[in-house]
C-alpha cells in the first residue's frame, strides 16, 4: 500500500466514477483501476460498489477513507515541515526574455504559495545564451521556445504550451478589420519579425509579393510602435502582446506554430524538480 494508491481511491470516490477520475489525474482508466484492485487484494475486503451508474463506497470503504485522508494529511505536514527544514534560504534562478511579461507568472505566484520559503530569483536576459547559462550554472532553469538544436545541447526541457505567431497592427492599418490574417495578404506590407523566425520568414517570402521584411533580435517595444504605426505589421508570438493597445493583435493563419518549453540540467536539484512539478501541474497538455 502506498500514498499514491490511497490519492486514487480517494480522486475516484470524490469524482464518482473512473472516467471522471481518469481525466482528473490524467491516467488510462485502465492504469486506475489496476491501482484500485491492487489496494483492494492487499486489504482483502472491497471499499467500492462498481455500477453502471458510476462508483459509491462500501461501508468499510467509506472507513477505510476516513482513515486515509487523515494519514495522507499528516504524511503532507510532516512532508512540509521537511522540505522547510531542507529548502530554507535557498534560491532558484529562472531566466526569464527581456520582455513586459514574464511567461510563467502563474507559475511563480503557484511556486511561492507552495515553497514561500524558497526564493525566486528572476533573470532577465538580453542575450540568446539561455543554454550556456544552465549548463554552465549560471542559471537553474529559463523560458524559451522549441528549437532542434535543443536535442544535442547537453540540456533538457519540459514543453508548455503552443504560441502562435499573431500580427500587431495600428487601427488605422486596412488588415485592422480582419478576424486573421493568411500569409499572402501581407504582401506589399512592410513586416517586422524576429531574425531567429527563419521557418516563417521562408513561408512569407514564398508566399507574398512587393514584401518589405524587417528582421529584429527581440520584441523591443521601441521597434514594435515604429513599425505599426508607419503602416507596417509586426508578426510576434511573444505572449504580452495581447496587452499592447491601441494597437489590433489578430492571429496569422500558418502551420508553423512554435512551442514554448522550460530548459533544465538533465540532473535537476531537488528545488528544479519542486518547480517542474508546479509547471506540469498549471499546464499538463505539455506533458510528453
Amino acid at each position: 500500500m502506498n500514498d499514491r494508491q490511497l490519492r486514487t481511491l480517494l480522486k475516484a470516490v470524490e469524482c464518482g466514477s473512473f472516467s471522471k477520475a481518469e481525466e482528473a489525474l490524467f491516467i488510462s482508466k485502465q492504469a486506475l483501476k489496476k491501482q484500485i484492485d491492487s489496494l483492494e487484494n492487499e486489504v482483502g475486503f472491497s471499499l467500492l460498489k462498481r455500477t453502471r451508474h458510476g462508483i459509491t463506497l462500501t461501508p468499510a470503504g467509506e472507513e477505510f477513507c476516513r482513515g486515509a485522508r487523515k494519514i495522507l494529511g499528516e504524511m503532507d505536514s510532516v512532508t512540509q515541515r521537511c522540505r522547510e527544514l531542507a529548502f530554507k534560504n535557498q534560491t532558484i534562478r529562472i531566466l526569464n526574455p527581456f520582455q513586459p511579461r514574464l511567461l510563467l507568472e502563474n507559475t511563480f505566484n503557484e511556486f511561492s504559495r507552495r515553497f514561500p520559503y524558497i526564493k525566486q530569483q528572476v533573470i532577465l536576459q538580453t542575450s540568446n545564451h539561455f543554454v550556456e547559462d544552465i549548463l554552465y550554472n549560471r542559471a537553474d532553469v529559463g523560458e524559451s521556445i522549441y528549437h532542434p538544436e535543443l536535442e544535442n545541447s547537453g540540456i533538457k526541457y519540459t514543453k508548455l504550451f503552443p504560441m502562435p505567431y499573431k500580427c500587431l497592427v495600428a487601427a488605422s492599418h486596412p488588415l485592422a478589420g480582419n478576424k486573421t490574417i493568411r500569409p499572402e495578404e501581407l504582401s506589399g506590407n512592410h513586416v517586422g519579425i524576429l531574425k531567429n523566425n527563419i521557418e516563417l520568414a521562408s513561408q512569407l517570402n514564398e508566399c507574398c509579393h512587393d514584401l518589405t521584411l524587417e528582421t529584429f533580435t527581440g520584441n523591443d517595444l521601441t521597434n514594435i510602435i515604429n513599425i505599426c504605426y508607419n503602416n507596417g505589421v509586426f508578426i510576434s508570438k511573444a505572449y504580452f502582446v495581447n496587452s499592447l493597445q491601441p494597437l489590433i493583435t489578430i492571429p496569422l493563419e500558418t502551420d508553423i506554430v512554435p512551442m514554448a518549453v522550460i530548459l533544465h540540467r538533465e540532473s535537476p536539484s531537488q528545488i528544479v524538480k519542486e518547480f517542474l512539478k508546479v509547471v506540469h501541474d498549471l499546464y499538463p497538455q505539455g506533458r510528453e
